[in-house]
């Protein structure tokens, strides 16, 4: 296994619970709407939430979830292609319901570049026992 694949593993590990689960989910569900104000341009944030707003943030911990399993379980084929395309729904939301490209430029850069390495460095993955 590679070196810089653990690392990124730590990184989707953090990705994964402190930004989409911690910061762009929890918080503003109690009112604290900063980070993803700032993040997020396309939904903003205000308390209460809207419905728009709240399902964005139920979007960010799912995501969330599949990216910190891969950091978990960086070997799983499954779990890494579906972290993965997590990064290019990001993407094409953030496009689709950005107000100006400029908006979605930070998701293109880093969801982008994310996902594309991801897909570039796959698991090895266990062999496949033939009967």
């Amino acid at each position: 296994w590679r070196a810089p694949m653990a690392v990124f593993a730590c990184i989707l590990v953090a990705w994964g619970i402190v930004l989409d689960l911690l910061l762009l989910f929890a918080l503003p569900f109690v009112g604290q709407c900063g980070v993803m104000g700032e993040l997020i341009k396309m939904a903003g944030c205000d308390a209460p939430l809207d419905k728009f707003q709240t399902l964005t943030c139920w979007l960010f911990a799912i995501c969330g979830c599949v990216r910190a399993l891969a950091g978990f379980y960086p070997t799983e084929k499954g779990v890494w292609y579906a972290a993965a395309s997590t990064f290019f729904l990001e993407v094409a939301l953030t496009i689709h319901l950005s107000a100006t490209l400029n908006d979605a430029a930070g998701a293109i850069g880093l969801c982008g570049s994310a996902g594309v390495y991801m897909m570039l460095a796959p698991p090895a993955g266990k062999p496949v026992k033939r009967a």
